[in-house]
């Protein structure tokens, strides 16, 4: 994708502009400035009518003729911010612009062109705004088309890898969504290796820090936004753009605001059902269960997530009501540290008969406090109407007694 406005670089590839036979006389870390608009001037004072981002043209016929004022009208062009300075040779100058102007230029960083051949300059003026105008007609209808996305996905209540995935479709770069404690929720690499995107991702995050809402971080390349609605932010969405290039595009602001509206939305609409953070636990875990994907994609994620799998010891762990325990099951002394044994199982006490919705979802939010207690990294999820999953990492066998004794203690605390 392309910013809106055209450089400098770009209009000097315009075939009205090379058929004045332009060349670059100073200025060239300028070239990648953004024009606005061309205006064409034959007054010293011009600078007083400008806003910044024109592209100005001129003869040189109404230029001052000594040292000093060149100095003062190159300054003020450049304090105004215009993108560059084109001069036709032959009325004024013929053979090429003053050294004193070619200097004051390079000093300020701005690109002064000498067109050596004479041409209409309103053909110069015609390809510009053209371009411009195609290019705002292009990013409108990006902008629609990015409204029209994610309106569908808000009404449609797509999870958020879906939402990622279609995001970083429409932007063509790599998206990652994290929490507030850095640990990525959902990702899409557009294409590019997840490996390397998600490699030391927490400490690499701590580093993009840039100011308000919704801003763009130069030196990491990492354009954010915050997640969150009604007061209550809970993560961040990073879309990545290379930061050799120029700043992002409006409508890449606009699609990570509303990719974030989306998430933000959808986990108002779930969050009487479960957690994020549990959705993505649970699909983890039932792709482990299923072999529905590779391991290696499931140990990334997990890894990305906080959960280290590779070359740790795993341990099972089912929980569920006693009251809802199977027949088979029952019996089970209350002092005996029932996550030690190798059926996996603690039974807790609970109330009633049956065990609806909000009380299996008490019963995951305990197990999740409890492995937060205890000191363990887990994935933890239900496993069907009755039961919660744990699947602790462990760093070695020796650990698992010690672990499953502390898990124990921390459930019966909760």
């Amino acid at each position: 994708m392309s910013p809106v406005f055209p450089t400098v670089r770009e209009v000097l590839d315009l075939v009205p502009v090379r058929h004045g036979a332009p060349r670059l006389v100073a200025g060239n870390a300028g070239l990648d400035r953004s024009v606005r608009w061309v205006h064409i001037a034959e007054v010293p004072d011009i600078a007083t009518l400008l806003g910044g981002g024109e592209l100005v043209l001129t003869t040189g016929i109404g230029l001052p003729g000594d040292d000093a004022g060149l100095r003062e009208f190159i300054g003020a062009l450049a304090d105004v911010g215009v993108s560059g300075l084109v001069v036709e040779l032959g009325r004024r100058y013929v053979s090429g612009v003053p050294r004193v102007m070619a200097a004051a230029a390079e000093r300020r960083g701005l690109p002064l062109i000498e067109l050596r051949r004479g041409t209409p300059f309103v053909r110069i003026t015609e390809a510009v705004h053209a371009l411009i105008v195609d290019a705002q007609l292009t990013e409108l209808r990006a902008t629609e088309e990015i409204h029209q996305r994610f309106t569908e996905l808000s009404v449609e209540g797509a999870e958020p890898a879906e939402v990622l995935r279609q995001a970083a479709e429409l932007a063509g770069c790599p998206m990652v969504l994290e929490n507030l404690s850095r640990q990525v929720l959902a990702y899409d690499p557009a294409g590019e290796n997840a490996q390397l995107l998600l490699d030391g991702w927490e400490r690499h995050s701590r580093q993009i820090r840039p100011p308000g809402r919704t801003a763009y971080d130069p030196d990491s390349g990492w354009l954010v936004t915050t997640v969150g609605a009604r007061g209550q932010d809970w993560g961040r969405l990073l879309l990545r753009w290379p930061a050799t290039e120029s700043t992002p595009p409006t409508r890449l602001t606009i699609l990570i605001e509303r990719a974030a509206s989306t998430l933000a939305l959808g986990r108002l609409i779930r969050r009487d059902a479960e957690g994020l953070e549990r959705q993505i636990h649970r699909t983890l875990l039932t792709a482990l269960i299923d072999h529905t994907r590779p391991v290696d994609e499931v140990a990334l994620r997990a890894k990305a997530l906080g959960v280290v799998l590779d070359r740790r010891h795993l341990v099972g762990v089912v929980v569920r009501h006693r009251s809802d325990e199977p027949a088979g099951d029952a019996g089970t002394s209350d002092d005996e540290p029932a996550p030690a044994r190798r059926g996996g199982r603690r039974d807790t006490d609970a109330e009633g008969p049956e065990a609806g919705p909000a009380r299996l979802r008490d019963l995951a939010e305990a197990v999740s406090q409890a492995v937060r207690d205890a000191k363990l990294t887990a994935l933890t999820s239900p496993l069907d109407d009755q039961s919660v999953g744990a699947l602790l990492a462990l760093p070695d066998p020796a650990a698992e007694e010690k672990a499953l004794s502390a898990f124990a203690a921390a459930l019966r605390r909760v």
